[in-house]
């Protein structure tokens, strides 16, 4: 049978239709990373999660409560000061004072999913590096031992992968390059009363030990942690895994953080706030009388204090912008967005301008924004919120 023209159109139209591969609908996009594995978001100390997504300006008004979390209570009088949570692969992990441990929580549901007691001490430093929790201790039940326990657990587990021992009272922890640096205090050490040492993340084993020396920060950039003396005035630039560096200087800084983009150190002292090189710890830029809590996200560094809160730019140190605030803290930028609290509100502001995007009417003393959802803390409870 012979086609008609428009049959024979038809045809061939139909033919090139079947060979085409049409693009597939589009899926939903993926959820960021759940990536908060230190206090200050990771070894750098920057308060600043690249890879949120999620909560951004257009769904900040969105979000609602989904779980709270209350640890146990500590016992015994012994209650250290609550830290940040961390957040990794769906799992949110908190210290316990009840038992001297850590509990790890499901990020979707806040349902606990394990629990690492000691008994004899009491937990007060947390981090994630892999698969690897990273806790530090104090035995306050003793007023003559300042040993700390550094312990490595399993994420999936909380099964004790290793322990090891210092002779000084972790204060300050960062984990980087395979190793975890850990500094502190002894009441009864004469010949070093403060201390710094290091251990290797896979089996536990110290590296190197600093004695009259603290971490200047819980800061480290590239695997280079800064420590600054306590007997007599320097901070060295030293690796994290061999306790040896490039550079010292006479002056005695606190490390606040390293810059996500750039290689620098923002620390602080008598001269005020400070951008140092990393290799070479030559001072960059200076910003007189200014010092507080810090933030940055490679473009800007956010400093809360004395009743405000003021935005630099990270390439000279120049004011960009000023926003009155009643005693500002604990600030925290992901996705576009700048947190802080002020007096009994969370606040979210604009990181170009410093304006009022939404307040939160809760207190809250820590801040975490990974995953796709904002974990606040008031007290021990840790309240997830997501749009």
């Amino acid at each position: 049978m012979q086609l008609t023209r428009p049959a024979r159109l038809g045809l061939a139209l139909a033919t090139a239709l079947a060979g085409l591969v049409l693009p597939a609908s589009p899926s939903p996009a993926a959820a960021p990373p759940e990536n908060w594995a230190q206090d200050g978001y990771g070894p750098g100390h920057t308060s600043y999660n690249p890879t949120e997504s999620v909560i951004n300006s257009s769904t900040i008004t969105k979000l609602r409560t989904r779980w709270t979390v209350t640890p146990e209570p500590a016992t015994d009088g012994c209650a250290p000061a609550p830290v940040a949570p961390v957040v990794v692969a769906g799992r949110m992990f908190v210290l316990e004072p009840d038992g001297g441990g850590v509990g790890a929580f499901d990020t979707k549901t806040g349902k606990r999913l394990w629990t690492y007691t000691a008994g004899y001490v009491v937990a007060t430093g947390l981090a994630v590096a892999g698969s690897t929790v990273l806790v530090t201790d104090l035995n306050c039940y003793s007023n003559s031992s300042y040993d700390s326990n550094v312990v490595a657990l399993d994420a999936a587990t909380g099964t004790e992968l290793w322990n090891n021992l210092t002779p000084w009272t972790t204060g300050t922890i960062v984990v980087d390059a395979g190793a975890v640096a850990v500094s502190g205090y002894c009441g009864t050490c004469d010949d070093a009363e403060y201390g710094v040492e290091a251990f290797r993340l896979s089996d536990g084993a110290s590296l190197w030990r600093r004695p009259n020396a603290v971490l200047a920060g819980p800061v480290s950039s590239g695997g280079r942690v800064l420590l600054a003396g306590t007997r007599s005035p320097y901070t060295a630039a030293v690796s994290i895994t061999t306790g040896t560096g490039p550079w010292t200087t006479g002056l005695r800084y606190s490390a606040s953080a390293a810059d996500p983009a750039r290689p620098q150190f923002y620390v602080s002292g008598a001269a005020g706030l400070r951008a140092l090189a990393t290799a070479t710890g030559k001072t960059l830029w200076t910003v007189g009388n200014e010092s507080g809590e810090l933030a940055t996200d490679g473009r800007r560094v956010y400093v809360a204090s004395a009743g405000r809160i003021n935005a630099y730019d990270t390439a000279k140190g120049r004011l960009l912008w000023t926003r009155v605030l009643k005693n500002p803290h604990h600030l925290v930028r992901a996705g576009g967005l700048l947190y802080a609290t002020s007096g009994a509100s969370l606040l979210v502001l604009a990181p170009t301008s410093g304006r009022t995007i939404r307040a939160f009417g809760t207190a809250s003393e820590h801040v975490v924004v990974a995953g796709g959802r904002l974990y606040v803390t008031n007290g021990r409870t840790v309240r997830a919120y997501t749009p």
